[in-house]
C-alpha cells in the first residue's frame, strides 16, 4: 500500500505547487510531471498487480493469432492492442498507451473546468477512478473518454458530446449509457425532480434482483454471482458514495451556479447512485453495478473543488478540508486493499524498450 500513498502524496503536492505558482510555465510542469507519474506507475507495474491484468496482457501476446475471446473485444481495444505489439513485445507498453489514455483524458478535463485542479487529482486518485483501470481496462478507458466528454456536455454542444461517448464505446460498450445524460443533466432541482429519484429508488429495489437473474440466465452466465449479497469492498464504496452524494445535494446551496454547470454534474452524480444504493437494499452483489458507476461518480472529482472555491477563508473551513482530506485517503487505503488485487504493488522488472 505505500507505493499508492506515496503517489498520492507526490502527484498531489506536486500539482498544489504548480497551481499556487504565478508562473504559467511551472504550472503547465507540474501538470505534465502528474501526468508522467500516473502514466508510469500504472504502466510500468507488473502484470499480477490487478486482477484483470493478466488477461489483457494474454490477449496482447496473441495478438497475431486472433484467438476466439481476443476477436470478441471492441475494435477500439483491439487497435490499441495491436499498436502496442507493433511498438514492443512487452506487456509494459501496452500498459503504458492505457494508462496514457486514460490518465490524459481525465487531466485535460481536470484542468480546463476546476480552478482547484489539485483537489480533483487528489479524488481522481482516491476516488478509485485511476486504480479502476487497473483491473477494467477497456471499461477505465471508456469512462475516462465519457469524462472527456464532460465540457461539451456543460456547454450544451451535443455534436462534439456524442462523438466522443460513440469514441468511448468503441472500447467498451457499456459507454453508451452516457449518450441519456446530456439529456438528463438538467441545470435546477425541482421537488417534482427529486420526487422521481424516490420512486427510482423504489422500483429499482424491486426490480434490480429479477434484472439481474434475466441477464444471467438468458444473455451472460458470468453476471450471476452478482445475484449474490457480498460484504466488504462494495458494500462500503457504495455507503461512501451514498454518504458523498447527500453532502454535494445539501451543500449545493452555497454554490453561485448561474450556468448550472454544478447541478448538471449533481444530477449525473445522483442517478447513477440510484441503483447502487438499490443493489445494497434488494440483497443484490453491488460490485457489478459500481461498475457502471464509474460514469457517474467521477462527476464527483469535479464537484467538490467548486465547492471548496465557495467556502470562506475560515477555522471552520480549514477543518472540514481537513476532514475531507483524512476520509479521502482512508477510503483510498481501504478499497486499494480490499478490491483488485492492487496489493502489493510490484514492478515489471522485464521491461525493455
Amino acid at each position: 500500500m505505500i507505493p499508492y500513498l506515496i503517489l498520492l502524496i507526490v502527484v498531489w503536492a506536486i500539482a498544489y505547487v504548480g497551481r499556487q505558482s504565478l508562473s504559467t510555465g511551472i504550472r503547465y510542469a507540474s501538470i505534465g510531471a502528474v501526468i508522467l507519474l500516473l502514466v508510469l506507475f500504472a504502466g510500468l507495474r507488473d502484470r499480477a498487480v490487478g486482477t484483470d491484468t493478466g488477461n489483457y496482457v494474454y490477449w496482447f501476446e496473441i495478438v497475431n493469432s486472433y484467438a476466439d475471446n481476443w476477436s470478441t473485444t471492441e475494435i477500439g481495444y483491439r487497435g490499441l492492442t495491436a499498436l502496442s505489439a507493433a511498438l514492443s513485445n512487452n506487456y509494459a507498453i501496452l500498459l503504458i498507451l492505457i494508462a496514457l489514455l486514460a490518465v490524459s483524458s481525465y487531466i485535460t478535463t481536470i484542468v480546463k473546468l476546476n480552478r482547484q485542479y489539485d483537489i480533483s487529482i487528489f479524488l481522481l486518485v482516491t476516488s478509485g477512478c485511476y486504480t479502476f483501470f487497473f483491473n477494467g481496462a477497456r471499461q477505465g478507458i471508456a469512462a475516462s473518454i465519457c469524462f472527456l466528454a464532460l465540457p461539451w456536455l456543460l456547454k450544451r454542444r451535443p455534436i462534439p458530446y456524442f462523438l466522443l461517448v460513440g469514441t468511448a464505446a468503441l472500447f467498451h460498450h457499456t459507454a453508451l449509457i452516457a449518450g441519456p445524460l446530456y439529456f438528463l443533466a438538467r441545470p435546477t432541482f425541482s421537488r417534482m425532480q427529486i420526487a422521481v429519484y424516490v420512486v427510482g429508488l423504489f422500483l429499482a429495489v424491486e426490480l434490480l434482483p429479477f434484472f439481474v437473474h434475466f441477464v444471467s440466465e438468458n444473455i451472460d452466465n458470468k453476471y450471476a454471482n452478482y445475484a449474490d449479497r457480498s460484504e466488504g469492498g462494495g458494500i462500503i464504496t457504495v455507503i461512501f458514495l451514498t454518504i458523498q452524494g447527500a453532502a454535494l445535494f445539501l451543500l449545493r446551496k452555497i454554490i453561485d451556479d448561474r450556468e448550472g454547470c454544478y447541478t448538471r454534474l449533481l444530477n449525473i452524480y445522483l442517478i447513477g447512485l440510484l441503483p447502487s444504493i438499490a443493489a445494497v437494499l434488494s440483497n443484490v452483489n453491488p460490485s457489478g453495478i459500481l461498475r457502471l458507476h464509474l460514469y457517474f461518480s467521477q462527476a464527483g472529482i469535479l464537484l467538490w473543488p467548486m465547492l471548496f472555491e465557495n467556502f470562506r477563508r475560515t477555522p471552520l473551513r480549514d477543518i472540514f478540508m481537513f476532514a475531507f482530506f483524512l476520509i479521502g485517503v482512508t477510503f483510498f487505503v481501504l478499497t486499494t486493499n480490499r478490491f483488485g488485487d492492487l496489493v502489493p504493488y510490484q514492478l515489471n522488472t522485464d521491461f525493455v524498450w
